[in-house]
């Protein structure tokens, strides 16, 4: 009995401890640090997009941006759908339906295509 009794303790330790355990995509891109995966769903001149964007660096843009590109990416905090209007990085080479990453903490942060192997995982679109 005290077997049992050990090693339901142990798994439970165990179930406990993997969900303590912090996600980091990649290897590189931290869900503590605001890293969420994400798909883009617009791009256009900051004063077009349509789509509505809790998360948006637009208020940062000065007027003078207004028809710099930039990239609305939708993606899940806590379960909830959110979107995230961000200057697109010059280097960057996106399209809408594209599975990236996206940082709702940092508006300079780089929006970086998710790996083919991380693709295929649901997101919010």
């Amino acid at each position: 009995m005290k077997t049992l009794v050990a090693g339901m303790v142990a798994v439970a330790v165990g179930g406990l401890g993997g969900c303590a355990s912090p996600t980091v995509f990649e290897g590189k891109y931290a869900q503590d640090d605001g890293w969420r995966k994400g798909t883009v769903v617009e791009i256009g001149p900051a004063n077009s997009l349509k789509r509505p964007s809790f998360y948006d660096c637009r208020a940062e843009a000065s007027d003078a941006e207004g028809d710099k590109p930039y990239v609305m990416v939708a993606f899940l905090r806590n379960g909830h759908p959110y979107a995230r209007a961000a200057k697109l990085p010059a280097d960057a080479q996106l399209q809408v339906g594209d599975k990236v990453y996206v940082n709702f903490k940092d508006c300079n942060a780089p929006i970086p295509k998710r790996s083919s192997s991380t693709s295929d995982e649901k997101d919010f679109n």
